[in-house]
């Protein structure tokens, strides 16, 4: 690992002092526990005939992966035949809890058997109300039920679900997450709902490609018609690795691509202000070993719980972020950083006081048409920190250990490709 790391690092002082200097400007940054607190993963806790029927072996997952956010659905079902199978909801819901873990809910949509909107807020309010920490608005009616009147039938259940929240006297102070859409459209047919959600909602699948400021911008320009300024919720972004999908349907991409461009999705999310995003999903579901069917393939993890690559990046990022805790104030950070065009920055602070700079780009790894990676060339970057006292350095896509970077001066350079960096700054006070 170190000699790994060793090659991305350009130590040698003829090249330090060769690079052009890149001028030092006071960078605020944010809360490490914040970035933390942005992760979240959605799970499917009722999928009992798939992976997830193993509820103890996944709330082990998420604990290795140290995921505390979950989105999920909940249930009422009022029908006396429902009771055990409710009870083992609760149950597997009760266990996460146990772990320090908290649910988004997704509550139904018009029309949901599992229980109307009196019933599921009385779940979410009584019987799980410790387990909760948001709800949501419908997800995805227009992709899942977009026949004819389904914008009307959902404005009338989300302005009825807010209000029922509202004047809930244990669900009130809960964020009431807009609903999703899964088409281009949905949001702009659907309109102003500002007065009628605290958080907005999108699913910025990027469809094979690597994340990028455009394209993050492009989705929240198409979810600001539904939630106008408020804060934004990304509950789901992912890849799936089906290799033989339908061509009608998003591309999948290798395992070591997605771990690199869900690595990324994080932060390009956390940097443009996304409050939180949810990794969709946790495990891959069912049996389908031809590659076909993109549904069964989303997973961090496998069906039988070995981990992708995603989720190893994933967790190593996660443990060089540091534990969830208290915030330091933000102190700014002179930092420079001169690099490729495509070179984009995310700077923390950890709870010990120092810094964390991750830097990624945006290349692309994965040629969707022809379904096989891409290799980016990589450039160099330079650094100026004339306040750090010691810089390590690490691959998040590879491990979670950090190495001694060679700072000369208050610099340093980087040969970058397709893979994050983060670096880990001690500075002067």
């Amino acid at each position: 690992m170190r000699a790994a790391l060793a090659k991305l690092l350009v130590a040698g002082a003829c090249s330090l002092a060769v690079a052009p200097a890149a001028s030092a400007h006071a960078a605020t940054p944010k809360s490490a526990a914040a970035f933390r607190d942005s992760v979240g993963v959605v799970t499917h806790a009722v999928y009992y005939d798939t992976a997830y029927g193993n509820w103890p072996r996944v709330v082990a997952k998420l604990d290795e992966l140290g995921v505390r956010h979950l989105r999920d659905g909940i249930y009422g079902n009022p029908a006396p035949a429902w009771r055990d199978w409710n009870e083992r909801y609760f149950k597997a819901v009760d266990l996460a809890a146990a772990h320090g873990m908290r649910f988004d809910f997704i509550v139904g949509k018009p029309g949901n058997p599992a229980g109307t909107i009196d019933q599921l807020l009385a779940v979410a309010g009584g019987r799980l109300r410790h387990a909760t920490e948001a709800l949501e608005q419908p997800n995805e009616v227009d992709h899942f039920s977009g026949t004819r009147g389904w914008v009307g039938r959902l404005t009338r259940y989300s302005r009825e679900l807010y209000r029922k929240v509202k004047h809930n006297p244990s669900l009130r102070r809960l964020p009431v997450i807009g609903p999703a859409f899964g088409t281009m459209q949905g949001a702009s047919r659907v309109g102003d709902q500002r007065a009628y959600l605290d958080v907005g909602n999108i699913h910025p699948y990027t469809y094979g490609l690597s994340p990028d400021p455009r394209r993050v911008r492009a989705e929240l320009a198409r979810g600001s018609t539904v939630s106008g300024r408020k804060p934004v919720w990304a509950t789901e972004a992912g890849y799936h690795n089906a290799m033989r999908g339908p061509a009608d349907q998003q591309p999948g991409v290798s395992e070591a691509v997605a771990a690199v461009y869900l690595t990324r999705t994080f932060l390009q999310h956390f940097e443009a202000g996304i409050r939180r995003t949810y990794a969709y999903e946790l495990l891959d579901e069912k049996p389908d070993r031809a590659g076909r069917d993109p549904e069964q393939h989303f997973g961090l993890l496998r069906r039988d719980f070995s981990p992708k690559p995603a989720y190893t990046a994933l967790k190593n990022l996660l443990t060089l972020v540091g534990p969830a805790g208290r915030r330091t104030p933000l102190r700014p950070l002179r930092l420079g950083v001169r690099g490729p065009n495509d070179l984009h920055r995310l700077v923390l602070r950890k709870a010990n006081g120092n810094y964390l700079v991750a830097l990624w780009r945006t290349a692309s790894m994965w040629d969707i048409k022809r379904k096989r990676a891409v290799r980016v060339a990589p450039r160099k970057v330079t650094l100026t920190l004339p306040d750090a006292t010691r810089v390590a350095a690490g691959d998040p896509v590879r491990s979670r250990r950090l190495v001694k970077a060679p700072l000369r001066h208050g610099r340093l350079s980087l040969l970058m490709a397709g893979r994050p960096v983060v670096l880990e700054v001690a500075a002067r006070r």
